[in-house]
């Protein structure tokens, strides 16, 4: 079976749902952002990019292959094919387990694999039976991820309904916020991010001087537990506020992935090899709990305990999400997880969660943290609205 290694890999800043991406569809994104990873590693000089796996939990308003229009956009050849992925929050990280697998199939030999959104530039569906010029304005089709009302709860909800089944409390919650919080600053301040981000040139108005958004927008270093505590929660009752959840955000983010026989052909030094990767179902209900099995799955599928990994990456959609999941995989593996080595550089709460960006930039996240570190294995997830865990296990095989 061909090894599959991970090259290099390039992201946008994470902008602020309204904020310094705000003119852009998150297919301008995703294509951009492919095209800044194919200057950054040569690609279309060194070798032929033979596929293109994109993902967004919302798609495009614009288009309908979403990768497709990506890859056109970004100056790709023609006969390079492209697949669009939709797994909401897990949806980069379906495209790079789902590349992993046909490279390793032979099928092909290099791969371009992320994802983007753009919540900036939501937009809503209506009944195409609704005619526009009635008296009454039409009403949104809504858009479900489970077809019965028990189980397509709101995200918060089944934030707060995790929360009183594992155990999690509010003050829990802020902590682990405040933790995001105070990592991030600490790895924004160090410069870790700087390598990876592309700067994108934004003109907001036709008179307007360009502007170079090259910094995360929504960290919020000034953050206090004072602070998290005066906030309400959003449901009466529960423990998710809008300081210990993630943000609606806008961003993009890819990786380069091929056989290791082909970087080494190219003149490559991989960061990462994948190992395995793979997605579970779960109670929709319950869908932030995905990654404690998708995870703990990978672990025995491969052998190894929830000790051997020296860096977690998890989407942190909710801090009572994440807490759970930890709580699970210590329940399952009947081992204490260090916490040191858990979103070690903060996670969504303080970056933002541009969905279908946020499983490529954890892969990003992780790769970059085994190489500080000098660790060995990695494992990156998130939960998937709906009631779906996907996980992907990598090695530490960079030689800078």
């Amino acid at each position: 079976m061909r090894e599959v290694v991970i090259v290099d890999g390039m992201r946008t800043a994470f902008g602020r749902m309204g904020g310094a991406l705000r003119p852009f569809t998150p297919v301008q994104l995703a294509g951009m952002t492919i095209k800044g990873l194919c200057e950054k590693t040569d690609i279309l000089n060194k070798g032929k990019v033979d596929a293109v796996f994109a993902g967004s939990a919302s798609g495009d308003v614009n288009t309908h292959n979403f990768a497709r229009y990506a890859s056109l956009i970004a100056g790709l050849p023609y006969e390079t094919s492209a697949t669009f992925i939709e797994m909401q929050c897990g949806s980069s990280i379906a495209c790079i387990n789902n590349a992993a697998l046909q490279i390793q199939a032979g099928i092909i030999d290099i791969a371009i694999c992320g994802g983007a959104e753009a919540h900036s530039q939501d937009y809503y569906k209506f009944p195409a039976s609704v005619e526009p010029y009635k008296d009454h304005p039409p009403t949104a089709a809504p858009r479900r991820l489970a077809p019965t009302d028990e189980d397509n709860m709101s995200m918060i909800e089944i934030s707060d309904g995790m929360a009183v089944k594992w155990g999690i409390t509010r003050e829990q919650c802020d902590e682990f916020a405040l933790r995001s919080q105070q990592r991030a600053a600490a790895a924004m301040e160090k410069g870790y991010f700087k390598d990876e981000i592309m700067p994108v040139e934004v003109k907001y108005t036709k008179k307007s001087e360009p502007v170079i958004v090259d910094t995360d927008e929504h960290p919020r270093a000034n953050t206090t537990l004072e602070g998290l505590a005066k906030l309400r929660p959003v449901n009466a009752g529960g423990v998710t506020t809008a300081g210990n959840a993630s943000g609606m955000n806008d961003g993009a983010a890819f990786v380069l992935m091929m056989t290791a026989e082909k970087a080494k052909e190219l003149g490559y030094k991989p960061m990462a090899k994948w190992i395995y990767g793979l997605d579970v179902g779960v109670d929709p209900k319950e869908m932030g709990i995905g990654p404690a099995f998708s995870n703990t799955k990978i672990l025995n599928r491969v052998g190894l305990k929830m000790s051997d990994v020296d860096v977690y990456e998890c989407n942190e959609a909710f801090a009572a999400q994440n807490l759970s999941v930890i709580k699970e995989m210590e329940n399952i593996t009947g081992e204490k997880m260090n916490m040191e080595n858990w979103n070690p550089n903060g996670g969504a709460i303080a970056f933002g969660h541009p969905n279908g960006a946020s499983g490529a930039r954890v892969c990003i996240f992780t790769m970059k943290e085994l190489i500080r570190r000098g660790g060995k294995y990695g494992m990156f997830s998130s939960c998937c609205g709906g009631g779906l865990g996907v996980s992907t296990l990598i090695e530490n095989i960079y030689e800078g």
